[in-house]
C-alpha cells in the first residue's frame, strides 16, 4: 500500500485531509462501581464520539478526508488521543509527532515523511497549536518562560528555516490556536494584544473580541470552588461523586478552561469557509465583512475536555505551497 504524502505551508490553505480525535471506549470503563460516575462520564463519551461524527460529516462534504485514532488498551488515567493538534505538526510536506501514542500508531505508519520528535521536556512546542503557518512564515509561540531559548527551539527554527520558512519566535506563552486565529490573508481574530500586530501585519483588519466572563456564570462558578475553575460538564455541579473521581484519577484529561475562549479555536476548510463551535457576533459579522461563511459544529463538552475544533483536528494535507501571503 502505498504511503500518503502530507503538506501544510497555511492555516488556510483548502484541507483535503485530517485526524479527527477519539475518546476512549465506555467498555474501558467496565469496573466503575458507582453509578453516579458511571451515567456522566457515559454521557460526556457518547456525547463526544457523536459530535466527532457529526463533524467528520460536514468535513466529508467539504471533500476532507478523515483518518481516527485507534482505539487499543492504554492506561486510561492518561489523556486520550482526543486533541491531536497538540500532539502533531505538519510543516512543509513533514510530519512532527511530539507525542507518539499507541494511538496514533495506524495513522504514523501510513505517513510517507514523518518525524519523531526526541523526547525533551520542550517536545510539546512541535504541534500546531503552537506554530501559526503563514505561507513561507511561521509563528511560533512557547509553553513556559525561557523555553524559547531552547535546543528544541533552535535546532527545528534552524531546520525550518533551512527549508525557507521565516521562522518568527513569539514571546507569546500558551496555545496560540486558542488566543489567535488567521482565517486567511489579511485579516486576525484574536482575544488581546498577542504580539505587536501593526509591525508583523501591517494593513491587516484585526479582530479583538473579549474572554468570556466565567464568573458571571452562577453555574461554573459553583463548580470553579471544587476544581478551581480547570474543567465543567454542565448540569453536574453537585455531582460530588464525579467531581472526586476526575480530580482522583482523570486530571491528565482535562485543561484549564478558564483560560480559553473557543470562538478563536477555528478551524479553515479553506479562504471562504471556516468551522467554529458556536455563534459569536461580533466574530460572525467580522467573518462576514470579509466574504467567509461560519459552519457551527457544536462541541457539547468542549469545557470538560478544554478544547475546541481546531483541537480535536490535525491537518495532514492542505494545498498550496511556500510562497509568501503577505
Amino acid at each position: 500500500m502505498s504511503k500518503l504524502p502530507v503538506k501544510g505551508y497555511a492555516t488556510f490553505d483548502p484541507l483535503k485531509a485530517c485526524v479527527v480525535g477519539r475518546t476512549y471506549d465506555k467498555k474501558q470503563f467496565s469496573h466503575l462501581k458507582n453509578q453516579k460516575v458511571k451515567d456522566t462520564l457515559f454521557r460526556i463519551l457518547d456525547e463526544t464520539e457523536e459530535d466527532y461524527l457529526n463533524l467528520i460529516k460536514v468535513l466529508e462534504i467539504a471533500g476532507v478526508r478523515v483518518l481516527r485514532p485507534d482505539i487499543v488498551d492504554t492506561d486510561i488515567t492518561q489523556r486520550p488521543a482526543n486533541q491531536p493538534r497538540d500532539d502533531m505538526a505538519v510543516i512543509g510536506d513533514t510530519l512532527y509527532v511530539n507525542n507518539n501514542k499507541p494511538e496514533y500508531k495506524t495513522i504514523i505508519d501510513s505517513i510517507e515523511n514523518k518525524v519523531i520528535v526526541e523526547d525533551c521536556e520542550q517536545q510539546k512546542l512541535v504541534s500546531t497549536s503552537f506554530i501559526h503557518r503563514v505561507g513561507n512564515q511561521l509563528h511560533w509561540g512557547t509553553n513556559q518562560p525561557g523555553w524559547k531559548d531552547s535546543q528544541l527551539v533552535k535546532d527545528y527554527g534552524q531546520r525550518w528555516a533551512n527549508e525557507g520558512f521565516n521562522v518568527d519566535i513569539m514571546e507569546h506563552i500558551g496555545h496560540g490556536d486558542c488566543t489567535w486565529c488567521i482565517p486567511k490573508p489579511g485579516m486576525i481574530v484574536t482575544l488581546f494584544e498577542i504580539q505587536n500586530y501593526e509591525e508583523k501585519f501591517p494593513g491587516w483588519d484585526i479582530c479583538y473580541i473579549e474572554d468570556k466572563y466565567w464568573d458571571q456564570m452562577s453555574d461554573f462558578r459553583k463548580v470553579k470552588q471544587k476544581n478551581g475553575g480547570k474543567w465543567w460538564v454542565p448540569g453536574e455541579e453537585d455531582n460530588d461523586a464525579f467531581n472526586d473521581y476526575v480530580e482522583t484519577y482523570l486530571k491528565d484529561w482535562v485543561g484549564y478552561v478558564e483560560e480559553t475562549v473557543f470562538e478563536v479555536n477555528m478551524l479553515s476548510i479553506n479562504e471562504e469557509t471556516i468551522l467554529v463551535n458556536n455563534y459569536n457576533k461580533t466574530v460572525f459579522d467580522f467573518l462576514e465583512r470579509h466574504k467567509i461563511n461560519p459552519v457551527i459544529v457544536p462541541f457539547r463538552h468542549r469545557w470538560f475536555w478544554d478544547g475546541g475544533v481546531h483541537c480535536v483536528t490535525q491537518d495532514l494535507y492542505r494545498e498550496g505551497s511556500l510562497l509568501a501571503r503577505y
